[in-house]
């Protein structure tokens, strides 16, 4: 998939892609048993929002690699950083544009997995915002 390819899309077709580059590969739907396959189809990866873990650092490894699902689109292109942190449920988006000196401090309370990656996008990817030139 292409920026320009996702630009022109809805905004619930790229919910659908989304979801669909987070499902589970078909080795796990082949371990399963007992279990709706139409279920499982709706079913995807998801951010680990309550900010609790039994390692220390487990919550960002698990939502960095969400996260780096769609690096090859260049959602980090765009800023200098760009973190996600999470507690008790709600989220916040950590950022600062590329040649820009503001830190961005977005609130994601109430949105899921779908809906703080396409915040994402609009704040990244969907922006008229200077892009890194990357070679």
């Amino acid at each position: 998939m292409t920026i320009e390819k996702l630009q022109s899309k809805s905004k619930e077709e790229v919910f659908d892609f989304i979801r669909k580059t987070l499902s589970f590969n078909n080795n796990i739907e082949d371990q399963l048993r007992k279990v709706d396959i139409e279920d499982f189809y709706k079913e995807h990866r998801r951010f680990e929002m309550s900010g609790y873990e039994t390692e220390t650092g487990e919550c960002t490894k698990h939502n960095i690699s969400i996260l780096n699902e769609f690096a090859y689109l260049g959602i980090y292109d765009y800023t200098t950083y760009l973190f996600l942190d999470f507690y008790k449920g709600s989220g916040t988006l950590y950022l600062q544009y590329f040649h820009e000196n503001e830190n961005l401090q977005i609130e994601l309370g109430g949105y899921g997995t779908t809906e703080i990656i396409y915040k994402i996008f609009q704040k990244t990817i969907f922006s008229d915002k200077l892009k890194r030139r990357r070679i």
